[in-house]
């Protein structure tokens, strides 16, 4: 588990040094008045240098790096090289005589965290667009900007990379001028990997992005905007925004959802290590550190507020919509009720994540949860193995369907266990986004067969700068849930980008098919499929089935049926012992009385014998 160290109060073992720093850190933070303070966030499409360029930033505000992408804490992170949690950095800046607090908030890039990119520009006054000027303008850029643009935030544009032999600052440049109304001359050139003009960004903040709007001798009201859990039992650390009024370091506060209060153990700020302080006012970003015994006291996004004040919940942006569903079941090394508290734990951090309880007749009891993509349910697999060291089994992603029936009632399910019977049925739905794609010329005709082949339709073919077009395609949301991202990728040779967005329903026909062990169905491995896939998937189905299942005394039949039409067959062939090797000769008859009674043997042994199937079989399917 990722644990943040954050006093000498918990912490008995610091060096001397560190615990000095840590008294200095709370006698000498100053206040400071909202007007010198400003809050931004870095947006940018992955891997075009935003953890870089925060590393830069945050050497400027007087924090020396020890490590590269000093925001990035997750183990997860580091792995992959991507930003899943977004997480800020309090930095102190001097410009024209007067000390300045900024809040520096770094966002992930990939199009599975979008909402947690929302999240964190909620909280934001501004925010620097940042472009790779060997890359151009990305899909996820676009995507980030107009959720910067709804936000109603100040945009500095700035160009990354130019010290790279492959820039092209002219033409990205234009494309930030075409794409986001930007003026050319103001888009800042920068290396985020050599510092060049990264000093320059920070007065830009100070002078376009606007102070929070707060009174600090206002009533408090506060926003939960992430939690933490720390090793000492019961203590969490929240990561807060005061929208209004101080917390002081002596006070209690209310979390307003469940209504209880909790003394505050310890406040401070991120840099980007927490550094404890006397206070937070109206417009700073920071932490507490609370002592919580029930996790379902903690809800992301609460308001907090002094005990026995009657101030409103403050509106935060609504839960995003699950895009695909996999069920979650304990490993057979795993507790149950150990697993349960995990999952609660980063359910509760990972607030796009939604959590139904389920079962399994040959899994037992577990949980569906629904993410935002494949590398989110990736993501988060490995976050539960790293941080709490829980091993699970995750069935196969599925997506929400929808079934009109005869009686007029439009019923949703990501399962087939939950489809409705097909005889009540009018019309079959199946989920369809937008997908923008930005694409080099060279790659254009093959990426636009690609999206055809996965039954898209296309909506739109422009220009975006030399040689590079933007796409937009409405796909069935099903075709880009295994490898549709992977094999643009490949197509393209790397270049090309895409990012997607709901765009409703399209009517389908949908089929439910069962699959049987030795005649006993599997309601695990039951699938919902084409009408048009039904030979294809089954086929694919029996024989990956097949090569999983261990070889018992007696035959193993796989089939997937329709009702009782059996639509694939696949078999596991049986150890067979050799009865006739003491047979030395004689009439044949001997032989085949011998070869009759092992069959007979083997067929009563089928029949009363309980198949169990293994749960590599469900992990790997």
């Amino acid at each position: 588990m990722n644990i943040w160290h954050p006093s000498k109060r918990f912490i008995k073992r610091l060096p001397n040094v560190l615990h000095r720093q840590l008294s200095d850190g709370i006698e000498n933070f100053p206040k400071f008045d909202p007007k010198y303070i400003r809050n931004f966030s870095i947006i940018a499409h992955v891997d075009h240098g935003k953890s870089t360029l925060a590393d830069r930033l945050i050497e400027i505000g007087g924090v020396k790096s020890l490590l590269p992408q000093q925001l990035d804490n997750l183990q997860v992170e580091r792995e992959r090289g991507i930003t899943v949690k977004a997480q800020c950095a309090s930095l102190r800046y001097s410009y024209k005589g007067s000390e300045y607090l900024l809040n520096l908030i770094d966002t992930p890039g990939h199009a599975d965290f979008t909402h947690e990119v929302g999240r964190s520009l909620s909280l934001s006054d501004g925010a620097i667009l940042l472009v790779d000027a060997t890359q151009g303008v990305q899909a996820q850029t676009v995507s980030n900007f107009y959720t910067a643009f709804e936000n109603d935030l100040c945009v500095l544009g700035a160009l990354n990379k130019i010290d790279m032999p492959n820039a092209n600052v002219r033409t990205c440049k234009m494309e930030m001028s075409k794409i986001f109304d930007l003026v050319a001359s103001q888009i800042t050139e920068i290396s985020a990997k050599t510092g060049e003009n990264v000093e320059k960004l920070l007065p830009q903040v100070i002078e376009v992005v606007p102070p929070p709007q707060g009174n600090p001798d206002a009533e408090l009201v506060a926003i939960l905007h992430d939690c933490q859990y720390l090793s000492s039992p019961g203590s969490v650390l929240f990561t807060v925004f005061i929208k209004e009024g101080t917390i002081n370091s002596k006070d209690s506060i209310c979390l307003l959802s469940s209504g209880k209060t909790f003394p505050v153990r310890e406040m401070g700020v991120f840099q980007p290590e927490p550094l404890p302080t006397q206070n937070l006012s109206s417009g700073q970003l920071g932490y507490l550190i609370l002592k919580v015994k029930d996790v379902n006291d903690v809800v992301i996004g609460d308001t907090i507020c002094m005990p026995g004040s009657t101030v409103e919940p403050v509106k935060t942006i609504p839960k995003p919509k699950p895009s695909i569903f996999s069920g979650v079941f304990p490993d057979e090394d795993t507790d149950f009720r150990s697993m349960k508290e995990s999952l609660e734990k980063l359910v509760q951090s990972d607030t796009s994540v939604s959590m139904e309880t389920d079962s399994n007749q040959n899994l037992g009891k577990g949980w569906n949860l629904g993410f935002l993509g494949t590398l989110h349910r990736e993501v988060f697999e490995q976050r539960l193995a790293q941080e709490f060291g829980t091993s699970i089994i995750m069935t196969k992603p599925s997506i929400t369907y929808r079934a009109l029936l005869d009686n007029g009632k439009i019923v949703e399910f990501n399962s087939a266990k939950d489809m409705p019977d097909s005889y009540h049925v009018v019309k079959w739905e199946e989920p369809v986004v937008e997908t923008t794609l930005i694409v080099p010329g060279d790659y254009l005709a093959s990426v636009i067969s690609h999206c055809m082949s996965c039954r898209g339709i296309q909506k739109e073919n422009s220009t975006v700068g030399e040689g590079r077009f933007l796409l937009k395609f409405e796909i069935p949301l099903i075709e880009t849930v295994d490898d549709f991202y992977s094999s643009i990728k490949k197509i393209s040779s790397g270049y090309a980008t895409c990012d997607f967005e709901d765009a409703g329903f399209w009517e389908t026909d949908l089929t439910k098919v069962d699959v049987l062990v030795n005649g006993d169905k599997v309601d695990g491995l039951s699938m919902i499929v084409r009408s048009d896939e039904i030979r294809e998937v089954s086929m694919k189905t029996v024989k990956n089935i097949a090569k999983l299942m261990p070889r018992e005394l007696y035959k193993i039949i796989i089939q997937c049926v329709i009702g009782v039409k059996v639509q694939a067959r696949a078999e596991v062939k049986p150890y067979r012992k050799d009865v006739t090797k003491d047979l030395y000769g004689g009439d044949k008859t001997r032989a085949m009385k011998l070869l009759a009674r092992q069959r007979e043997g083997k067929k009563k042994m089928r029949e009363r014998a309980t198949v169990k199937i293994p749960r590599a079989v469900f992990r790997t399917l």
